[in-house]
């Protein structure tokens, strides 16, 4: 995958050719004064980026219900209502 970069100067007058050409074949960085300020990536890379991230989101929750679930195996349920009905009664109400 090779990297593209263009200026925002260029992407203002050269936008077509930049969306058509460079972002369907590599991930475009757009340059402000010689910094890099954005990254134009085609929307299948995004789609693609993002179930990702949602998957190692999962991934993560999954883990910790494990790890809390191992945890409190030795606590019994009346002793989690409880923890809930106290947690209830002595929580802000949030007015």
């Amino acid at each position: 995958m090779n990297t593209q970069m263009v200026s925002v100067t260029d992407v203002q007058r050269n936008f077509k050719y930049i969306l058509d050409k460079m972002v369907s074949e590599n991930p475009t960085v757009v340059l402000r004064d010689s910094v890099a300020e954005a990254v134009l990536i085609s929307f299948e890379e995004y789609k693609r980026l993002a179930n990702l991230e949602k998957n190692i989101l999962k991934t993560k929750i999954l883990t910790n219900i494990e790890l809390l679930s191992k945890k409190n195996k030795k606590i019994s349920a009346k002793e989690i209502n409880k923890d809930i009905e106290y947690a209830k009664k002595h929580a802000p109400s949030g007015n």
